[in-house]
């Protein structure tokens, strides 16, 4: 278990909390570009960190992440005029480019150069995989965009589910890196699950840990129903600082691989983005992958891509689906991450720590917890964080499933991006 102090440090993100200033220093994912996807559009709502921001996509395609906040009375730029390259305030006409700059204020003299002084708080952007990512963090510190393989491959073969969860980024960080807990709260639902539980009925795995140069991965090991005394089953799951995991590809080759990626957006609410890119080269449709989740905005979802399943309703559990053998009776493995990990605790979004008992299932999550502990402490003192230290591999980092040989070790499984970085030094 963590102290009460550690789990503050942890999770919280707001203002300057320690946290908060070291996702800073990340590219992360703000919102869909599909949600500002014409040039002139409705300015878009974006919650991150605890900042109020909005965006929009100006007449030359550019996207800007601004504070919502006109500088002058402070009405929200949401309501704004989006058109002639900036956005404009329509209480009494102030505008601003995608850089914050002030680029018209008709109250006000121009003799007196008031514009020039005014500008408003913008964050960069940068468009890839189906969404508008940002950066933070100090401009001088910008690190490289982490090319992670999706990133790169052609939109087609990309699909993205996004959907907010009533709960801070750290517990929905644990749960996809929690093994354990797919055999029971995915029983019968994973993409895979019949070729899975066909190769091991097992339902308490080994996990081993080890550290990487943008975070850990760590491997989940079964006894196969098969040839069990000399082979094993191995999957191999990577984190990737701040809050990006790659969670092990479909047995079923034909199945897209994911990633999750949980972006905080205060500290009592985070905004999941899961990724879902081809195996094989064949197409993955968002539209598609939403309506098998239950995710659809204005169907499942409401304006903000919150579920509308919540606490208040018993996140819409049929219980007597479970009495007739559903285990869970939440349909979507999505949604059933999200009603164990809302339920956590209480209300509040933060579950108490404290109070844990954690067992030898929970290695990855002590790890996680352990890294990203030792990654605030390293920032604090000035030290580059983890994974933006030069060289780091990102387009080369994946996960794996299979069955090896029993003596063979579980690093050779989805070890792609370290036997990369060794080649080279």
């Amino acid at each position: 278990m963590l102290s009460k102090q550690e789990n503050e440090l942890l999770t919280r993100v707001e203002g300057d909390a320690p946290m908060g200033k070291l996702v800073r220093r990340y590219w992360f994912p703000a919102l869909l570009a599909e949600d500002v996807a014409q040039p002139d559009g409705d300015p878009v709502p974006v919650r991150l960190l605890g900042e109020d921001l909005i965006a929009f996509r100006d007449t030359n395609g550019r996207v800007g992440l601004v504070d919502e906040f006109c500088p002058h009375r402070m009405a929200s730029f949401l309501i704004g005029r989006n058109e002639n390259c900036g956005i404009t305030c329509i209480y009494h006409g102030w505008k601003f480019d995608v850089n914050g700059a002030c680029v018209d204020m008709p109250t006000e003299p121009e003799d007196r150069g008031f514009k020039n002084r005014v500008k408003i708080r913008a964050y960069p952007t940068r468009e890839a995989a189906g969404m508008i990512w940002t950066y933070m963090g100090p401009p001088e510190l910008e690190p490289p965009f982490p090319e992670l393989s999706f990133t790169t491959m052609p939109k087609e073969q990309v699909a993205i589910v996004k959907v907010g969860s009533r709960t801070n980024f750290v517990q929905s960080v644990e749960g996809a890196i929690d093994s354990a807990h797919s055999w029971f709260l995915h029983r019968g639902s994973s993409r895979d699950w019949a070729i899975r539980i066909a190769v091991s009925s097992d339902m308490s795995p080994r996990l081993e840990a080890e550290d990487t140069p943008y975070g850990f991965r760590y491997s989940a090991t079964r006894t196969p129903t098969e040839n069990p005394d000399t082979t094993k089953y191995v999957r191999v799951t990577q984190f990737v600082a701040p809050f990006f995991c790659i969670i092990p590809p479909p047995l079923d080759v034909t199945q897209p691989i994911h990633c999750q990626i949980f972006v905080p957006v205060d500290d009592s609410n985070t905004m999941l983005f899961d990724v879902y890119f081809s195996q094989n080269g064949t197409a993955v449709s968002s539209e598609a992958m939403r309506a098998k989740l239950n995710a659809v905005r204005g169907v499942d979802l409401d304006e903000r891509d919150f579920r509308f399943a919540k606490r208040e309703n018993r996140w819409l559990q049929n219980r007597a689906a479970m009495k007739d053998g559903d285990w869970t009776g939440i349909p979507g493995f999505q949604n059933q991450d999200i009603a164990a990990q809302e339920s956590m605790g209480g209300r509040g979004g933060v579950v108490d720590r404290t109070r844990e008992h954690l067992g030898m299932s929970d290695i990855a999550v002590i790890r996680m917890r352990r890294r990203m502990l030792e990654n605030v402490a390293m920032h604090e003192r000035g030290e580059t964080p983890i994974g933006l230290q030069p060289g780091v591999p990102y387009g080369l980092i994946a996960s794996e499933q299979r069955v090896i040989p029993i003596d063979q070790p579980w690093q050779t499984v989805g070890a792609h991006a370290l036997h990369a970085a060794s080649a080279k030094s």
